[in-house]
């Protein structure tokens, strides 16, 4: 607010009054009326090199060029050392003191009125670019006849492309007035910075948002990259913007808000890739890594003057303008293909990108005209620049678009978790908790499932007659599905076992209930042991069992719910006294190594197979888990 008032006053400085109305209005209208502000921002001339005789009042300078402030000033200027800007200005007739005010950045010039120096020297090295009003007085109350002063001004711009301070405003006026136009300048370069540093807030929350969706979603990566994205195109937005102010260094803009360019670019294409489910080919690698990896040694040679000026922009434009175009290439063959929401990432992507090329291409032209701007709006002291234009319908639409896919993940994961709750209540159903007393037999089971719900099962029937009925087996599958499968397994087990304990009638019974009703398939292995120790086993398409550490080859056959035709043979043989059956799943010899990546393997699973059940499946956990565990062992007693 303090801003607005200034600059309405400083209108009112320079406006013509109007009739006065009363005698009080009109003793305070001829009081401003003395109010004098002019601008001098042409008819300087520049000379590059340094000589203190510059600072002469009577040095000739008619050979020099001339040039305006703000305005076209010569190419060579913006490369060279230090140059010299010198102007005899003309005094108002009008009597009383008159000031100048020079706007320019702190620390890069120093000003000389009839040669003398006034202020401070100029930095042996500037790291800050602080704009800068500072006022000058060139005639005071006393001496009013004086009616031309010579002011030299003798400026330094570093040579580097990211310290470009050759900006220099003139103004001359009476105390008062100047006093204004330096606060009102001031609120209006505070004002320009508004959008860009609103964009850096929002674009950085909008980012730590996105990262806290990854958080909670960590297998969705396009959340991670799309952060990234955001964050890197915040500091590239917002670093210039608060480095241009004065409130960083250059070596912020340097090392962290230019080079942010490339790596908002690269990304970017890691988010398009992951948001369409897609991986990068060589190419695109490749270019990726020349986006990380080129910035900071180019931008170190850029600083220390290396390249002329204008050479940073070509670079990123030139660098940048492929991925605009391949994003755009990957997003509509997608959508193409039928994902709708590629297609609804096409616009916004065409925001962002334009934004950042529109600025580069400004920023081209700028250092041959630097008058040179693309139409802005402005709404009082703020300007509405061509990035904030483009950016800011590209933060709509990117919040839009994640907020409805975070909704719809959220409803995926819902109804998954669901699933996984009832597909662990079937199966803490279907997998017995206690094991069944069955005299003349010692029984031991372990089961690891290796995600939340397994596809491994196993049922112990005790016979009215004497004896014992086990099936283990491995459903493929995982989740709901495979619980469902395993029920209908176990439903169809229990009413096969009224009618008949043979182990090859079993499994044919359960594959002729499966057929047709599952895509996938399942192995098992079924064994009737009598307590006379007589016994049957049959398999289907399972691993063999082992009887006290030695393996049982059985006849093969294929798993279950593949064809109708499939045939399943019993194995007869006696279990004497002590003698312990072990039956378990493929999780035992598909254990593997984390580092190696070597199987349990066949080898391994008969040196341990005379174990304990639980010493079986602690040994492959040990060993790696990498699928559904389970050991189940039958050992006949006698006398129990």
């Amino acid at each position: 607010m303090r801003n607005v008032l200034l600059i309405l006053l400083a209108l009112t400085v320079v406006a013509v009054p109007a009739r006065a109305q009363s005698e009080s209005q009109s003793e305070s209208q001829s009081e401003l009326n003395t109010q004098i502000l002019v601008p001098e921002d042409d008819g300087w001339r520049v000379h590059l090199g340094d000589d203190p005789a510059y600072a002469a009042p009577n040095f000739d300078d008619s050979t020099w060029q001339q040039i305006t402030f703000g305005n076209d000033p010569p190419e060579y200027l913006l490369r060279g050392h230090s140059r010299w800007f010198r102007k005899r200005i003309a005094l108002p007739a009008q009597a009383g003191p008159i000031d100048l005010l020079l706007i320019g950045t702190q620390g890069s010039f120093e000003i000389y009125i009839d040669g003398e120096r006034i202020g401070g020297p100029i930095l042996s090295s500037l790291r800050w670019r602080k704009g800068q009003e500072l006022i000058f007085p060139l005639r005071t109350a006393s001496g009013s006849g004086r009616n031309s002063v010579e002011v030299a001004v003798r400026s330094h711009n570093y040579d580097s492309e990211f310290s470009d301070i050759l900006d220099f405003k003139a103004t001359i006026g009476s105390p008062a007035a100047i006093e204004v136009a330096a606060r009102a300048h001031e609120g209006i370069r505070v004002g320009k910075m508004v959008v860009l540093i609103g964009i850096l807030v929002a674009m950085s929350v909008a980012a730590l948002l996105v990262l806290a969706l990854f958080y909670q979603q960590p297998a969705h990566r396009e959340y991670l990259w799309l952060g990234l994205t955001l964050l890197f195109f915040a500091l590239t937005t917002g670093i210039p913007a608060v480095d241009i102010y004065g409130g960083a260094p250059f070596s912020w803009n340097v090392f962290l808000g230019d080079p942010c360019t490339y790596f908002f670019i690269a990304s970017q294409l890691e988010f398009i890739y992951s948001f369409i489910g897609r991986r990068p080919g060589r190419l695109v690698r490749l270019y990726q890594a020349v986006l990380v990896l080129l910035p900071l040694p180019f931008n170190t040679l850029l600083f220390l003057g290396m390249f002329p000026s204008g050479t940073l922009e070509w670079v990123e434009n030139t660098l940048t303008l492929p991925a605009m175009v391949l994003v755009l290439v990957i997003l509509v063959r997608a959508y193409r293909n039928g994902n709708r929401e590629a297609g609804l990432l096409v616009i916004p992507t065409i925001f962002a990108n334009a934004s950042g090329f529109f600025f580069g291409v400004e920023i081209i032209a700028q250092t041959h005209d630097p008058s040179f701007a693309f139409p802005s709006l402005n709404l009082g002291l703020v300007r509405f620049s061509f990035v904030a234009v483009f950016t800011v319908p590209y933060l709509l639409s990117i919040g839009l678009l994640i907020f409805l896919r975070y909704n719809q993940v959220s409803r995926d994961q819902a109804q998954t978790q669901a699933e996984l709750e009832s597909a662990r209540t079937v199966q803490q159903i279907l997998i017995p908790d206690e094991l069944p007393n069955i005299p003349g037999f010692r029984i031991e089971s372990v089961y690891h499932p290796a995600q939340q719900v397994g596809g491994d099962f196993f049922q112990i029937l005790p016979i009215e007659s004497g004896g014992v009925l086990a099936v283990l087996g491995d459903v493929s599958g995982k989740g709901l599905p495979a619980a469902m499968n395993v029920a209908l397994l176990v439903g169809t087990l229990c009413t096969l076992a009224e009618t008949t304990t043979d182990p090859a009638e079993i499994l044919t019974g359960l594959n002729r209930r499966l057929l047709g009703r599952s895509k996938g398939f399942t192995t098992a292995i079924a064994v009737h042991i009598g307590s006379n120790g007589e016994a049957d086993i049959a398999i289907a398409g399972h691993l063999n069992p082992y009887l006290n550490g030695r393996e049982l080859v059985l006849e093969a056959a294929l798993p279950l719910g593949l064809t109708a035709e499939a045939v399943y043979e019993k194995t007869a043989l006696t279990l004497a006294p002590d003698d312990t059956l072990t039956l378990l799943t493929d999780g035992v010899l598909e254990a593997r190594d984390a580092t190696t990546q070597e199987l349990f393997g066949f080898d391994r699973t008969l040196a341990i197979s005379a174990l304990p059940a639980a010493e079986i499946a602690a040994t492959a956990q040990r060993f790696g888990q990498d699928d559904d565990i389970a050991v189940l062992t039958l050992t006949r007693v006698v006398g129990v």
